[in-house]
């Protein structure tokens, strides 16, 4: 016979075997524990991961105001310094020329953990763009003539000079060929000025100037104020080789070379004695001093990079004094953090 309960105890020992010490309901509990556990500790892991990945980016971010404020700091020492440095130019010297301390380029300066970088540039090497419209809101002929060609050598589209004084003009005409008044900006957001230019950016605002030709157009061609003498003199100890061409129409790049050549001028009579080319221009447009410049700083801390462009005005005084120097304008061109190789900001 088959002993029964000899084959039930063996059948119970075999399951109990299975866990040692454990049930059958004691095994699911305890599973169903460990899988509690296993997902609290993932749950804390990322908040953990979470909690560090946020206190890294608020360090970061504490860390860049801390830079962008020293940048603001440095930028603005180097504006002094430039200040300082055209002042002190004013006591030595009545012309302005590339050979001056001011006109010198010089590297970063290295300042606690960061550089910082100043050019100086006078205003006066540059047509200035709003004398192409007198006080009242007309057009200055000599002017236009004379951007006009300094277009033509640029290779645009002189079109683009009327547009450019319709925008300032106080008639609603169109002016020559290229004209735009306000019915051409019918697709805009906006309306004609009818005022000079206050910001060099605006350029972009103007029917049919984009940012190609509004870079090109500023190695020779400035945004500043019209003196109360209702135009702005070319300094010609500074004036590039297209600008001094554009208002001196019979001179050709060879004549340019020379009179380039021979600078600094101290005088204008002695500048144009002799030459040829000199018949029929205005001296009263040229000059051999700078009364306008415009300062580039560019300041680096840790990840910030910081680039602004200051308009100074250093009055005339007289007597070997230095003038006031006058803080015209000032424009932040871009602020930006540094990049890593993956495109993100470090």
């Amino acid at each position: 016979m088959v002993d029964a309960g000899a084959g039930w105890q063996r059948t119970v020992k075999r399951r109990n075997d299975a866990v040692p010490g454990c049930l059958p309901g004691h095994r699911k509990e305890r599973g169903a524990a460990l899988i509690i556990v296993l997902g609290l500790v993932a749950l804390i892991s990322t908040w953990a991961v979470s909690a560090a990945y946020e206190d890294m980016l608020s360090l970061r971010r504490a860390e860049n105001s801390q830079n962008a404020v020293w940048a603001e700091q440095a930028s603005q020492s180097a504006l002094v310094l430039s200040a300082r440095i055209l002042r002190d130019d004013g006591k030595k010297t009545q012309t302005d020329d590339l050979d001056e301390s001011w006109a010198q380029d010089t590297p970063p300066f290295s300042i606690d953990d960061g550089s910082v970088f100043g050019h100086i540039i006078d205003t006066n090497r540059f047509i200035n763009l709003n004398a192409l419209v007198d006080k009242n809101g007309k057009v200055v002929a000599e002017v236009e003539k004379q951007v006009k060609t300094l277009f033509t050598m640029l290779d645009l589209d002189t079109g683009l000079v009327d547009a450019l004084i319709d925008w300032m003009d106080a008639d609603d005409q169109p002016h020559g060929t290229g004209g735009a008044e306000d019915s051409a900006y019918y697709n805009r957001d906006y309306h004609v000025k009818n005022a000079p230019l206050d910001r060099w950016q605006e350029l972009r605002l103007i029917r049919g100037f984009d940012d190609n030709i509004v870079n090109r157009l500023a190695a020779v061609a400035v945004v500043r104020e019209v003196p109360a003498s209702g135009f702005s003199a070319i300094n010609i100890n500074t004036a590039g080789m297209k600008v001094l061409m554009a208002i001196m129409p019979k001179m050709t790049v060879a004549d340019a070379e020379i009179f380039i050549a021979g600078r600094p001028y101290t005088s204008i009579a002695q500048a144009l004695q002799g030459k040829s080319w000199a018949a029929g221009v205005k001296q009263a447009y040229l000059s051999m001093t700078s009364d306008i410049f415009m300062v580039r700083t560019e300041a680096r801390f840790g990840r910030v990079i910081l680039r602004e462009k200051f308009m100074l005005r250093r009055q005339s005084s007289g007597g070997g004094q230095s003038g006031k120097i006058i803080l015209l304008s000032s424009e932040r061109v871009e602020r930006a953090m540094t990049l890593t190789k993956a495109g993100k900001v470090q």
